[in-house]
Formats: structure tokens, sequence, C-alpha cells
């Protein structure tokens, strides 16, 4: 057994059900066996079919359960995170095991009265069951167009096209815990929710992946906590329901609808990739009480990616070769993958990736730090749980999309403009910046040269004009809003960039 790095350990143990007769002509009853990791056994299976559970040998890793069967002449597992191989007679099972987990559901009847923190994510019937508010609606996106033009030399907002999506049955919204088991008292560490697109899509031998920072998690907005975070963070109410009993229909999770009002319901960012054509993996990690503790850093971020990509391909949630059929299940507030058996084939999990890291507002901070390497406090977040080596990141690592960015850790706008440049400097990336006239940090207009920017409609009218341009070298792109050009919206101009600037980014091919 071994981990995502390829760090090897024993596990406690192997436990095999299968069936067996227990004498020559006896009816087939089912059987049970612990098996000893290394250690050879026989099993008197007569149907050429096993599962196998997995004991975690190690602190915050999960285990596994899967299937084994004889297709043909080979033994295949229906997950993509064990291995089988034959050695003589001998079948050999090699698994990846990970830190990464479903995060407990639960379902509390609309008009009961909630007291305590229920220690879950609360789901509601609705298109089956759902997480409370991840409604997987259809919308029409205003597409802004690429390249940015106007059909009129008195525009009310920014140019767009219609576009319808099918955002149901396209993919699986799935909220994960990364980190250790609450539940294992020995070892309570530190644990983050994450929030995962999983596209229903055929993915390829290199998937697309991306990540989205958040600005802070303030206090002022969000149930407070503090380290290791197993109190407030992530499950906690609002309003506080130890103050102020509440019914369950009238209260809210701010940690998970931050990732339910970005993704889907608010700024509409799957939608938005979707109407420009991509389908891809989305991890949005939620940070507690403003500290992203390793998801900062580039050893933490490829972790999170590795163990979100190993449990997406173990449980074929996604699939490099076909479009996947595995779901989340939350029927009655019970999270569960359905179906429990898989296909039996030789898919593996991706080792590469093609990376976008995004980030909007203060969140850009975040992207900023992970381009240099850092070190991850091993005093806080075990390296062996919380780390991986940087290669895979920095060398999947294609672009980053910079939306209405305010660099604020105190470097000013210079931080900003080098970190990017220096970025930049290795083959194959690129960085497209969307500022609003609120944004305040316009510093990536630099990555392009001034000759290069044109403004329209010209001269603005009534306030409305939009900046765009390309660097010489197509490593950069900048586009500039006026704030009276990003209508019609809901949002004041700030919040308004990541309800647009999405569906644009995406339409760029990757380099």
């Amino acid at each position: 057994m071994r981990d995502v790095n390829g760090r090897e350990y024993t596990p406690q143990w192997f436990v095999a059900r299968y069936n067996s007769r227990p004498s020559q002509g006896a009816v087939a009853v089912p059987a049970f066996a612990r098996i000893a990791p290394g250690v050879p056994t026989d099993l008197p299976i007569i149907d050429n079919a096993v599962n196998l559970t997995v004991g975690a040998g190690a602190p915050g890793f999960s285990g596994e359960t899967f299937n084994v069967r004889r297709v043909g002449d080979q033994w295949l597992a229906d997950s993509r995170a064990a291995a089988i191989s034959m050695q003589g007679e001998t079948i050999v099972v090699d698994v990846v095991d990970g830190t990464v987990r479903l995060a407990p559901t639960s379902f509390i009847p609309p008009d009961q009265t909630v007291k305590e923190n229920p220690n879950a994510l609360l789901c509601e019937p609705g298109q089956g069951w759902i997480y409370y508010g991840a409604w997987l609606s259809n919308p029409p996106i205003n597409l802004l167009r690429n390249p940015v033009f106007f059909d009129t030399n008195a525009p009310t907002g920014y140019p767009f096209d219609v576009k319808g999506v099918q955002n149901e049955g396209t993919g699986n919204l799935i909220f994960l815990e990364f980190g250790f088991e609450t539940t294992m008292t020995a070892t309570r560490g530190p644990r983050f929710l994450i929030a995962v697109w999983a596209p229903r899509a055929v993915l390829g031998n290199t998937p697309q992946i991306i990540v989205f920072y958040t600005p802070p998690t303030k206090p002022t907005d969000y149930p407070a906590d503090s380290y290791p975070f197993l109190s407030r963070y992530p499950y906690f109410p609002s309003p506080d329901v130890s103050a102020k009993p509440t019914i369950a229909k009238e209260i809210v999770q701010p940690y998970a609808y931050l990732a339910i009002n970005y993704l889907l319901a608010g700024y509409k960012i799957i939608p938005q990739l979707q109407a420009a054509g991509r389908n891809p993996i989305v991890i949005f990690p939620i940070h507690p009480s403003m500290d992203w503790g390793p998801l900062g850093t580039q050893a933490g971020l490829t972790r999170l990616i590795k163990e979100v990509v190993r449990f997406l391909y173990a449980r074929q949630l996604v699939s490099s070769r076909v479009a996947p059929t595995a779901r989340v299940s939350l029927d009655s507030g019970r999270v569960s993958i359905f179906p429990k058996e898989g296909l039996f084939n030789n898919e593996r999990i991706p080792n590469s990736w093609t990376l976008t890291v995004s980030g909007f507002s203060n969140g850009i901070d975040r992207v900023l730090d992970l381009c240099t390497p850092r070190q991850i406090n091993d005093k806080l977040y075990d390296p062996e749980i919380f780390a991986s080596p940087e290669a895979t990141l920095v060398e999947s690592w294609r672009e980053i999309w910079d939306i209405d960015g305010v660099a604020d850790n105190g470097e000013g706008a210079g931080r900003h403009l080098n970190n990017l440049r220096n970025w930049l400097k290795q083959d194959r990336r690129r960085v497209r910046s969307y500022h609003s006239g609120e944004g305040m940090r316009t510093a990536p207009r630099s990555l392009v040269e001034a000759s290069r920017i044109t403004s329209s409609p010209a001269p603005p009218f009534n306030g409305v004009y939009i900046e765009e341009g390309t660097s010489a070298d197509k490593n950069a792109t900048w586009v500039g809003f006026s704030n009276q050009a990003l209508r019609p919206s809901p949002y004041d101009a700030h919040h308004t960039v990541p309800a647009v600037a999405f569906g644009h980014a995406a339409q760029f091919a990757l380099p």
C-alpha cells in the first residue's frame, strides 16, 4: 500500500468477502477472511470475484473498499486506486490510499429547530437530493465576447452573446474533507472542506483542472474557529443557533455556501465554463477563519490536487476514457456513491494535468504566493498528510486567471506584477487578467505592451468602455472594464467581474 507520493506503508489488514463452497457439491455461501498484508493467502473463491477492504494503516488515511474480478485471462479491480497483477498463481494487489473522503451529510426537516452544530453538511430534497441550495439549473449565460467588440457606439454595458447551458447531468458537485478524520479521537488533526466539480465527460489522458481561491473568510461573515479548526469550521450555521435556535429552513452554512454561491447559485462559474465549451475538474478549497494553512503553498496544493484526482478516479466519478456513470447520492441526507460497483478495467489515475489557478479580489494573494515555493508549517500540518513534491504542480501549471485581483499583503502592486512576470519565465504559461475600476490594482496591465491595448467604444459612451490587449509573445492578456461597462448585473462592479471573466478566459485554448 502506498500514498499518492509513492511512500509505502503497511495497512493494518485486508478483509476479503467472497463466495465459497464448504464441501464438494454444497450450496455456495458467503465467506469472510482477514488477510495479513504481504502474506500470500489461499482463498477458495468459486466465482472469480472477491470484495476487498483495506484497513488504513496510518492516521489520516481512509482505506479502500473495492471489487476484484477475473475478466477473460486477467484480474481487474473496479477502483482505479487498485492495481492488480499476477506473480505466478498469486494475485498481487497494490493500493494507493488517500487522505480525502466524502464530507459527512445530514437531513434536518425544514421546520425542525436547530440548536447546535450539525457537524455535517445539510441536504434537502430536490433534483433527487442536493446540498442546501446547490440546484443544478440550466441558466442562460451572458458570455463576454472574445475578442471583445461592441455592435453599437452607444452601449449600455459589456458586449455578450447569450449561451444556453445544460448544467444538470453534466457533472457532480461534491464536498470532500482533506486531512485527518475527525472521528479518530487519537489523532484529531486539522482537515479542510473542499468543494469539487466532477465533470461527466471524457477527460483524456491529461485532465484539465481549475483551482479557485476566494477572498478571506472573515470572522464577521463566517463562524470563527482556531487551529486545529474542529469546532465551528466548517459546518456551524448562521445565524448562531447556539445563541438563537432557528428552524432548519432559515439557516445557512456559510462555509459550504461560499462554494455553492461561486460555482452554481450566484457567480455561476461552472455554467460560465460550460458556455465557453469547457467542463474541467474544478477544485474549490474552503479555508477557515482567513487561514489557508498548507493550501496556500505549492507543496500543499500539489497534495490536494493529487488527493482529489485520486479520489475521483478511484470512485469512477471521472474518467479519461468514457463519460462516467457513477454519481454522488445524497438520498435522505446520507452521502454515498452510486452504483457501489464500478467498471472493471485497467484505467490508471493520471499523474499529470493541465492546471489553471485563479483568484478573485484578495484571493489573488494566495495565487501570488504559489508562484514561488514556500515551506508548509510542518509542526501544524503533517507533511505526510498535507504535502507533496512541487514538481508535478510546477510542470502542469499553464494559466493564472487574475479576477480583479487586489494584492493586499502590504507589498503593494510591485509584488503583484513581479510575481506574475517571474512566473511567466517558464514555457507554456499564460496570465489572463480582468479588472474593474474598483479593483484598485492594475499592475497586470503592464504585462501587455501599451501599444497593443485598445479601448472601445472610442470615445467611451456614458462612461462605458473596455480595454483589451494581448502581449506580443501571447503570454498575457488584459481586459479592463470601466465600472459602467459591467452591466447588466445584480452586483457592484468589483463583484461582477467573476460573473463575467471565467466564461471569457475559458474561451482561450490552453497553451
